[in-house]
């Protein structure tokens, strides 16, 4: 008998009768479940429309919670595939977030050869619902009550009667239609749940309190099951008159969820319940994976905070987050990888599956985390691989195949279809299509390789050539090795391919190159021979072979040692210094051969190298020079025959010039004096011993000077000098010359010119003396111009022009070469007539030569002459009132105070140097030698030493150099020594340097140059004590 409920104490119910909903169902052809019909009763029951459940099962499904659905379609499956009935019942989230319990039964039958499954969803959330079921429909909520297991009671307060249903009977497995007490009915509750069931009955009694609680209960046959008793106290005119309840079985409820509770706990995946708030729950296996302390550090936080900021596809975690929840709720579940990161701050990669259930009456989220860290880095490793395997077959030109013996089917990789020229596309040519790419001298070998590897199991090694479409012939290298089943049957092929054509077409240059190179050796115009690391012979060419008598011989491969057994030692570290890198070399070596000849050769070891680093032995040229080194010799010999004779010539000048210069010295010098005070029948004779004199040290000065340019020892000043002033001396010094031939002799000088130039003042006067000599000497009327002009100015150099031009008796065109020449003039009779050695132009072309200058020769016979030349000079940065002007001759004082040493062995010099110097007021001793020299320099306090060079028992440098290192050192290093000799020789003079004299002056002396540098040194003497 079933009692009425009053509804109000139940509160607020989305319907006020049970909803019903039949369905019919089956597997479609992927197996999957497809609802067919479903009545219109789904709006109420599930919140969503008939046609979208027809449409998609899944619409329907998504809203039961995740184990529960689980086992639905479990149900579901069975009874189709078994022809059997099926009952479930579980929790349904509508759409609109109501929280229903929903039971489902249904029964299968079988219908044009397919199997249906025709059922009932029931409503059954709230008793309530049941209550007005039974009001409306007695038969049917007793239908209903069976369906969803629930019993009701009641106790009549008056009269203590209890009254169950049929249902409570089947419950506690007892025969229907007993009667039974309070007392015996509280027995069947097991031990702990009596106690909780005593207490709310209590409660509910004498408070009034409703109760829901679930216990265990013992059944008459001593079955254990769990059930939710609910009871509520009806109240009539203010008192209680009667206590009714419901008891429902919920052993199956907690049975799925006990195994659901050890799934969530001892899954090794982490589960989670999030809602709007965070994570609710989660299991042990979530808080390991992210390595928190314990639960606690989860709760109430949201998923995504354990994230890095970005994923991988760049969007924000949090954002991503919302989305992927959003559309979980939205489609019922959803699947997609994510990043997490862990306390410890690593990331890991986890499969994400999200549910959308219901939990404590509203919509949550499960969520399941499947660690795919592994997974992902084994993933990135193979794509890493791959790509690494592609590109280096890409580098390597190298590619892999596998053929499938059973079907014949080859696998090539992208490289090996490049190899072949093809494009990369299917898995790969048939083997017919293979073969005849092979080239048909090469199908045997690659059949034979095959059949090899296949018979012994072994790698298989080959070069083939191949012929791509295009026609172009490559080599490649294969390399193959069979794969056996567990039978030992051989089912597939799998190598790998090298594109070697380079390597074959470098090897065939290299072998080409190697040819040309035996051949070149072999006809080289030289003895030369290539060895490898044991002096084995690589390659020699023929004059190899006949300078070490070869010829007959097949020496290539033999050992040098094998074929020269007396090879001596030092050549044989002469060959390993080579092994070891080293380059040698001797361009004149020798040895003495059986016959006593000497033999000469040069030769030259150096290592080749086979890599950049490797040596591979050495090549060895050697070249016979007897003939040579012997005319070497004969040519040296010859050559210092020549020096000989050139320096025998030297020596005989220097001599003849000394002996020349020391009687020439006393005729000029003393016609010089003679001058000074002439008898008036004297004076014309005196002039023409002077000019006679004179002439004569010109052409001795010529000859001196030509011999120093042939011995190229010549050498020219760089000193600051005025250049204007140089000029205008030259011209008064030749001005007399002129006057006496009754000739004009002009000076035109440039304004521009600068005055102070650096150059070799006493060489230009030289050039320009010779020339304005010359032509005075050719002009008899007329008039001779001298002109200096700027030709250009920069900040380093000056360029001047120089130009003698006279109105003598010309030159005629084809001798104006040969005046150039040494000793010759324009013609026989020119020399007889005027005169002259032939070298003063011959000195003064090469003297200009020297300086990077030439001649300029403009000449007309009867008419004249015009000679010019220019000059560089590098500018001077001194005042021309700095320079030493060299004075004009007759402006000469009185040096009285000055006391002079002159070393002199030759009377008649000594005679006329004290004339001379006893005009000039200057106190003068004499050494005879230079040992007196020094000894009277120590002794004596002198401001100049005139030192003549060659003198008994000691000569001039000699007693130079003692008079240097004489005490005190201050003193003597100071005091000035002038060579005054006969010698005029450049070596002399360099000499007299060297040992430490300041100046030189050639006999015979000018007076005008011998008073200026006493004058000069003298008063640098004075100043410096």
């Amino acid at each position: 008998m079933i009692a009425k409920v009053d509804l109000a104490s139940i509160g607020p119910v989305p319907s006020q009768d049970i909803q019903l909903c039949f369905f019919q169902c089956k597997l479609n052809s992927a197996g999957e479940i497809s609802i067919l019909n479903i009545d219109q009763n789904c709006w109420e029951v599930f919140g969503i429309n008939r046609d979208d459940i027809i449409a998609d099962a899944h619409n329907l499904l998504a809203l039961i919670e995740y184990g529960e659905r689980e086992l639905l379609t479990g149900h579901i499956y069975r009874a189709l595939n078994s022809l059997t009935n099926f009952e479930w019942h579980g929790m349904v989230a509508t759409p609109a977030g109501w929280h229903k319990q929903i039971k489902a039964v249904g029964q299968c039958s079988g219908f044009e050869n397919e199997v249906l499954l025709n059922g009932v969803f029931a409503d059954l959330t709230i008793l309530a619902d049941l209550r007005t079921a039974v009001n409306n429909n007695n038969q049917f909520l007793s239908q209903a009550s069976k369906l969803a297991k629930i019993a009701t009671w009641e106790i009549d307060l008056q009269t203590g009667v209890v009254k169950w249903s049929d249902g409570m009977s089947r419950l506690h497995e007892m025969q229907p239609g007993g009667m039974i007490d309070i007392e015996s009915a509280i027995v069947f509750y097991e031990a702990s749940s009596r106690l909780v069931f005593k207490e709310a009955l209590d409660k509910a009694l004498t408070v009034g309190e409703p109760y829901h609680i679930e216990l265990q209960l013992l059944t008459a046959k001593g079955n254990l099951i769990w059930v939710r008793s609910s009871g509520s106290l009806m109240m009539e005119k203010g008192k209680p008159y009667r206590l009714c309840g419901v008891l429902q079985d919920i052993t199956e409820q907690k049975q799925i969820e006990e195994r659901n509770s050890v799934i969530f706990e001892q899954s090794t995946d982490a589960h989670l319940l999030i809602d709007e708030t965070g994570i609710i729950d989660c299991n042990n296996a979530a808080v390991q994976m992210l390595r928190c302390e314990n639960k606690a550090h989860l709760l109430s936080c949201h998923p995504a905070i354990f994230s890095p900021e970005y994923q991988p596809d760049g969007q924000k975690s949090i954002d991503k987050a919302k989305k992927m929840d959003s559309l979980a709720y939205e489609k019922g579940t959803h699947r997609f990888e994510w990043v997490h990161q862990r306390m410890d701050g690593k990331e890991i990669f986890v499969e994400v599956t999200l549910n959308a259930i219901a939990f404590n009456q509203k919509r949550v989220l499960l969520v399941v985390w499947h660690d795919i860290t592994q997974r992902k880095k084994a993933e990135e490793k193979l794509k890493r691989n791959e790509s690494l395997l592609s590109e280096t077959q890409a580098l390597t030109h190298s590619g892999s195949w596998e053929i499938d013996l059973k079907t014949g089917r080859n696998f090539w990789s992208a490289e090996a279809f490049r190899i072949f020229g093809l494009e990369p596309v299917g898995a790969g040519p048939d083997t017919e299509e293979f073969d005849r790419m092979i080239h048909p001298d090469d199908r045997e070998k690659y059949i034979n390789a095959i059949k090899q590897a296949l018979k012994g199991g072994l790698t298989s090694n080959f070069d083939l050539r191949i012929i791509l479409k295009t026609g172009e012939l490559k080599y490649i290298q294969a390399i193959g090795k069979p794969f056996y089943n567990d039978q030992g049957v051989a089912t597939r092929l799998y190598g790998a391919i090298i594109d070697i054509t380079k390597y074959k077409k470098a090897e065939e240059a290299i072998l080409m190159k190697q040819a040309q190179l035996n051949t070149f050796i072999e006809v080289s115009p030289a003895p030369i021979a290539v060895f490898d690391k044991e002096m084995r012979y690589i390659a020699a060419s023929d004059l190899w072979k006949q300078d070490y008598k070869l010829e007959r011989k097949n020496i290539i491969g033999v050992c040098h040692y094998d074929l020269f057994p007396e090879a001596s030692l030092h050549w044989r570290q002469i060959h390993e210094r080579g092994m070891a890198g080293e380059i040698l070399s001797n361009t004149e070596d020798s040895f003495v051969r059986k016959n006593g000849r000497t033999q000469w050769f040069r030769w030259e070891i150096r290592p080749w190298f086979e890599t950049d680093k490797e040596i591979g032995g050495i090549i060895m040229f050697t070249e016979i020079i007897t003939d040579r080194k012997l005319a070497e010799q004969a040519l040296i010999q010859a050559k210092e025959q020549a020096e000989n004779a050139a320096s025998a010539k030297t020596q005989f000048l220097s001599t003849m010039s000394h002996e020349i210069r020391t009687p020439m010295n006393a005729v000029i010098g003393f016609t010089h004096l003679l001058l000074q005070n002439p008898r008036e029948d004297q004076v014309e004779y005196l002039k023409i011993l002077k000019f006679s004199g004179e002439n004569l040290l010109v052409l001795i000065n010529d000859i001196l000077d030509f011999s120093k340019i042939e011995a190229g020892k010549l050498e020219f000043e760089h000193v600051d000098f005025n250049l204007k002033d140089l000029v205008r001396n030259i011209r008064a010094a030749m001005q007399q010359r002129a006057i006496e031939k009754g000739i004009q002799l002009k000076l035109l000088v440039d304004e521009d010119l600068p005055q102070a130039v650096i150059g070799d003042p006493v060489r230009l006067g030289q050039i320009l003396s010779n020339l304005i000599s010359n032509a005075l000497k050719f002009t008899s009327v007329g008039k001779v111009v001298v002109s200096a002009s700027l030709v250009s100015r920069n900040n380093e150099y000056t360029i001047v022009s120089f130009e003698v031009k006279d109105t003598g008796i010309g030159i005629p065109t084809e001798k104006q070469q040969a005046i150039f020449e040494s000793f010759t003039q324009a013609s026989s009779d020119t020399t007889r007539k005027y005169g002259g050695t032939g070298l003063g132009l011959t000195i003064t072309k090469r003297l200009l030569e020297m300086q990077g200058s030439a001649i300029q020769l403009d000449s007309e016979p009867g008419k004249g002459s015009t000679f010019s030349f220019n000059l560089q000079f590098k500018n001077s940065e001194l005042q021309p009132e700095a320079l030493n002007v060299i004075q004009p001759p007759g402006i000469q004082g009185s040096l009285k105070g000055i006391r002079i040493l002159l070393a002199e062995d030759n009377q008649i010099n000594v005679l006329l140097a004290r004339q001379f110097l006893k005009q000039w007021d200057v106190e003068c001793d004499v050494a005879e030698n230079g040992l007196m020299a020094v000894e009277l320099a120590q002794s004596n306090l002198y401001d100049v030493i005139l030192m003549d060079l060659q003198m008994p028992e000691m000569d001039g440098y000699t007693a130079a150099e003692q008079i240097r290192n004489l005490q005190p050192a201050e003193r003597f290093r100071k005091l000035p020594i002038i060579a005054l000799t006969a010698s005029a020789m450049l070596d002399n003079k360099d000499k007299a340097f060297v040992v430490g004299m300041n100046d030189y002056i050639s006999k015979p002396f000018n007076p005008d140059e011998l008073y200026r540098k006493i004058a000069y040194y003298s008063k640098k003497s004075k100043n410096s004590r």
